[in-house]
């Protein structure tokens, strides 16, 4: 299984978003993110990092990965905010076709729920 998932989204700033779909760090990731999306982006670029499966709804839930080259990679956090609800609730209707992966996710049984039913 890909540890990753890339989703397009044609009207937002954000035109690519990265799903991790493990509870991986993202530092492992890196290198394989870059590998996929340098293919169509070349060597100089940012993507948007969804680790909702990780860290929740937390503040630091998205993640910025900034490319010059392979070798030098900036991290930075992203404001949930600052993200598009078009990008969350893509999540959230992936994640409601795929339930297996909440079960090697840190979430918790409450935020789980709530994803999948909208209830706490």
């Amino acid at each position: 299984m890909q540890e990753y998932e890339i989703f397009k989204f044609d009207d937002d700033i954000n035109e690519k978003v990265v799903f991790v779909k493990s509870t991986e760090d993202l530092y492992y990731l890196q290198d394989d993110i870059f590998e996929d999306l340098s293919k169509t982006n070349g060597e100089n670029f940012s993507i948007l990092v969804d680790l909702f499966l990780r860290n929740g709804f937390s503040f630091n839930r998205f993640a910025s990965l900034n490319y010059k080259g392979k070798e030098q990679c900036w991290t930075y956090i992203v404001n949930p905010r600052e993200v598009s609800e078009e990008i969350k609730l893509k999540v959230r209707n992936y994640l409601k076709t795929h339930k297996e992966l909440f079960n090697n996710s840190a979430l918790t049984k409450s935020a789980i729920n709530f994803v999948t039913t909208g209830i706490i």
